[in-house]
């Protein structure tokens, strides 16, 4: 089975190194800094939800790629 997601594809050096700055962006905002800027983009509170679902993206991205994923199955037992 294929794993899917947005960031997948990249490399771990890359994954590792946006998930640092996306983690410092959603620290910043969410200790209470008004506002946080990372290329050329600012994110503000109101951004905090879509900084935390990157945050999110990225480290199952960074999970995939380090074979960290892995898939539980139930038998059936309702016979």
């Amino acid at each position: 089975m294929a794993v899917t997601g947005k960031f997948v594809n990249l490399d771990v050096a890359t994954l590792t190194t946006m998930l640092a700055q996306w983690q410092a962006c959603l620290t910043a905002i969410a200790s209470g800094h008004q506002s946080y800027s990372m290329a050329g983009r600012t994110f503000t509170r109101a951004d905090l939800a879509s900084v935390s679902d990157m945050v999110g993206e990225l480290a199952f991205a960074l999970k995939a790629n380090n074979g960290g994923l892995t898939r539980t199955v139930y038998p059936d037992m309702s016979c």
